[in-house]
């Protein structure tokens, strides 16, 4: 069992297609946690387990699989690239003390690579970066530093330099003790003679090295100051500091598809990122006071489920210990339920495959199964120490759809499979719209939704099928009107008769609905009264131009009559709605339609494409304001039927790097020539429906 300080868990990011999954693969398989290398492009990968991963040659959520080297447990979080899984990123990131950059080796800095700073930097975690695939044709390191540098800030320093590039990489130089290394077949290096090609390169970037690692600690920039060489020990534990502090970002090469710097990587892993015990987590005690929570093995147990898997057989929970030490045949509480868990199985996961442990120590990460009460982001704790942890910092849905079972009879069995994949992925949400009465799932955008219809459809054998949500649009009136009706029928000896006069006008937006009842005397009997506005509060429900709720009118019951015999609650009923239809049409009806304020944060250079894309849905740009880091924040109101292909527009006319929010504004009128065909559409139905 290690201890908190031989422990390293690291979360690796980066843009998809950059070798994350290859480099972890390889990783592992040179610490001999696995017998061969997992290759993603033969569907061999431990960590693109999922069907959906091998179909679509892409990670869709974090794997987590462990390895020791050099007497060091390393728990590596294999995280997806693309865009719409950022909330696996996330959750991967507070599991981890640590983060591996995964950038190839390309010249330039992907999208992907600056997201992933982005939500690196967010969350405090130290890094190092591995400029991979130096194995490609035109890989250039020196290049790749450069960019990272000129990305990032001067915080990228190479560690080590690459023996050649392309089919000539074969091995590297550590710029520490100016030792150079030769690849071997099992992901290690021998050491060789210093190539005498690349003594000025070498010298040029150890002195570079060197220069940085002096100026993170003032002793050591005066002795460096005074001429004396600062030792091997002390440039790694500058390195070591800097990469805790955030003020450096070691860089090493590797080529990951063949091992090359495998052993480099994980040796990187070991010396610059931190243990459990020198990262500082927080929660927050039964008093609601801010804590520490040392990471002491012997301390109250506080654990933190980080991650949920569900299928049809049960959920599987990923728990990073924080404090404390969980054992199989405890009964830890669940500090957000109040309840206690009772732990069925407990492991460590290297993939899909979970290899059994009796015990999970402080630091370290491990997997429960079939935890009754348990979701992500709850915290187990011991029952006389609760502590409640800080959220995961997840995005905020951007994308709607609307949701329908391909199958009749399947509605109930798919909004059950939704929801239970919801408590999986805490990106994805599922609702009903109050107005529209579809069920919506909210996800990051349209591949995440996609790949959650074939998650379900795989895990508990139903379909859905997604269409464009249909829009919370508001009838209401422009003018006033009078009308009256009547209601009559007679059948046989027994008759229906019922009479009123109402007036309508509009009210501010925003008004709602107003009755008032201002008939003097008695023709509408006191008990019919309230039938009639029951009759009016129908067609409110029910719309009288296209068939939406009516809003911002006042309904005045000014007169009436009444039949002694065949005067009936339903008559007036019936009246009164067929009074209301009429007086909307009567009063100039229009269509409302509900407003967004939105807000996209862009580079400033891409600041102009975003204005065009807004403005070409119906927006009304309302200010520009720079936040201070090359980007600026455009605010506008939009209408929320513009909006739904929004995310996948910003998505290309941004490159990736635009960010939006939006929230509900206001409802105004639509224009006329959008709301006749939502009007003609619906007499269309209607009459349908009536035939």
């Amino acid at each position: 069992m290690p201890t908190p300080d031989r422990i390293r868990s690291v979360a690796v990011l980066g843009h998809s297609h950059d070798g994350k999954t290859t480099l972890c693969e390889a990783l592992l398989n040179t610490a001999a946690a696995t017998p061969r290398m997992g290759s993603t492009d033969q569907g061999t990968s431990i960590l693109d387990f999922d069907p959906e991963e091998q179909r679509r040659s892409i990670s869709i959520s974090t794997a987590v699989a462990h390895c020791d080297w050099n007497d060091v447990r390393i728990n590596l979080l294999d995280t997806p690239g693309f865009q719409d899984f950022v909330g696996e990123v996330a959750e991967a990131l507070v599991a981890s003390e640590g983060a591996v950059l995964v950038v190839s080796a390309t010249g330039s800095v992907p999208v992907g690579a600056e997201l992933a700073w982005e939500q690196m930097t967010s969350a405090q975690v130290p890094a190092i970066i591995v400029v991979n695939r130096m194995d490609k044709e035109h890989a250039a390191y020196e290049a790749t530093v450069d960019a990272l540098r000129e990305t990032f800030g001067r915080k990228p320093i190479a560690v080590a330099v690459p023996i050649g590039a392309a089919e000539a990489f074969i091995g590297f130089v550590d710029l520490v003790d100016d030792r150079a290394y030769e690849f071997d077949d099992r992901g290690g290096a021998r050491e060789v003679p210093l190539p005498d090609a690349m003594r000025n390169e070498i010298e040029r970037a150890h002195t570079a090295l060197v220069d940085a690692a002096a100026e993170t600690d003032d002793a050591l920039l005066e002795k460096y100051l005074e001429g004396t060489e600062l030792t091997d020990d002390e440039v790694r534990g500058a390195l070591h500091t800097a990469a805790l502090q955030g003020t450096l970002l070691p860089v090493v090469p590797a080529a990951g598809l063949l091992r090359k710097g495998a052993g480099l990587v994980l040796d990187s892993i070991n010396r610059y990122l931190p243990s459990p015990k020198e990262r500082v987590r927080r929660g927050r005690d039964a008093k609601e006071q801010e804590v520490e929570i040392p990471c002491d093995p012997d301390g109250p147990l506080c654990a933190h489920v980080f991650k949920t898997t569900a299928d049809p057989f049960g959920k599987i929970s990923f728990i990073k210990v924080l404090r404390g030490t969980l054992r199989a045949d405890m009964h830890p509480l669940n500090v957000r339920s109040g309840q206690e868990e009772r732990l069925a199985q407990l492991g460590q996961p290297i993939g899909k495959q979970i290899v059994t442990a009796p015990t999970i120590v402080a630091g370290d990460i491990g997997v429960a199964t079939k935890l009754a009460t348990t979701a992500t982001g709850d915290s187990l704790c011991a029952k006389e120490a609760p502590l409640a942890l800080p959220a995961i910092p997840l995005p905020a849905a951007a994308y709607t759809m609307a949701i329908h079972a391909k199958s009749k009879g399947d509605e109930d069995k798919i909004h059950s499979a939704l929801v239970r994949q919801s408590e999986e992925d805490l990106t994805f949400t599922v609702d009903r719209d109050p107005v529209t009465a579809e069920e919506l799932v909210h996800g990051l955008g349209d591949t995440h939704l996609d790949v959650t219809l074939e998650k379900i459809k795989r895990k508990f054998g139903c379909e859905g099928r997604l269409s464009v949500p249909r829009i919370p649009y508001r009838e209401t009136i422009t003018g006033t009107a009078r009308v009256h009706e009547r209601y009559k029928k007679q059948s046989g000896g027994a008759g229906l008769f019922g009479d009123c006069t109402i007036e309508v006008e509009p009210l501010p937006r925003g008004g709602g609905y107003e009755w008032q009842d201002k008939i003097f005397g008695g023709s509408i009997p006191q008990q019919f009264r309230p039938s009639v506005e029951k009759g009016v509060k129908q067609t409110i429900e029910q719309g009288a131009m296209a068939g939406y709720p009516i809003v911002d009118v006042r309904v005045r019951l000014v007169d009436g009559a009444t039949h002694p015999v065949d005067g009936k609650d339903i008559a007036f009923q019936l009246a009164g709605a067929m009074a209301m239809r009429k007086a909307v049409v009567e009063a100039g009806p229009v269509l409302l339609e509900p407003i967004m304020n939105v807000r996209v944060t862009v580079p400033d250079t891409l600041m102009g494409d975003v204005i065009s894309l807004l403005n070409g849905r119906r927006g009304k740009v309302a200010g520009m304001n720079p936040t201070g880091d090359g980007r600026t924040e455009v605010s506008a109101s939009v209408p929320l039927a513009e909006m739904f292909t929004f995310p996948i527009d910003l998505r290309a006319a941004s490159q990736g790097r635009g960010r939006y929010a939006m929230e509900f504004s206001h409802y105004e009128e639509v224009p006329a020539q959008l709301a006749q065909p939502l009007v003609d559409s619906f007499r269309k139905e209607h009459a349908a429906a009536a035939s």
